[in-house]
């Protein structure tokens, strides 16, 4: 449980289900859930106006990779979890995205809000 003030958490999923099952454990987990997209676009735009405290990205979204997502982030100091069912050792894994804590699809509940406490610090 988060102790405090809540922290934003930006969901960046383009499977509605893994969206949701995250957006769940997030606010569960007492964390402030603003948004949740499945498009790029989307986030950017978000981002320009907003600053989560971290932000869970998948790699693909529905309207292709997220590495300008990851850029951004890293540009502005905000942390990210990667949560891919890809290996962060594939030789088509953006090194930007190594930036970020990486977290393997399929993920249990404890192992999602870890990983968002382990970026928070």
């Amino acid at each position: 449980m988060v102790m405090g003030p809540k922290r934003s958490v930006l969901v960046l999923e383009d499977e509605p289900i893994v969206a949701m099952d995250i957006e769940g454990i997030l606010k569960d987990a007492g964390y402030d859930v603003p948004a949740t997209f499945a498009s790029r676009a989307q986030a950017l735009d978000w981002l320009s106006a907003n600053t989560p405290d971290v932000v869970v990205l998948d790699i693909g979204l529905s309207d292709g990779s997220s590495i300008q997502v990851a850029k951004h982030l890293f540009a502005k100091a905000i942390p990210f979890v990667v949560f891919s069912g890809t290996s962060p050792l594939e030789p088509e894994v953006d090194s930007v995205f190594r930036n970020g804590l990486w977290l393997e699809k399929p993920a249990g509940t404890s192992r999602i809000v870890n990983a968002i406490e382990l970026a928070c610090f």
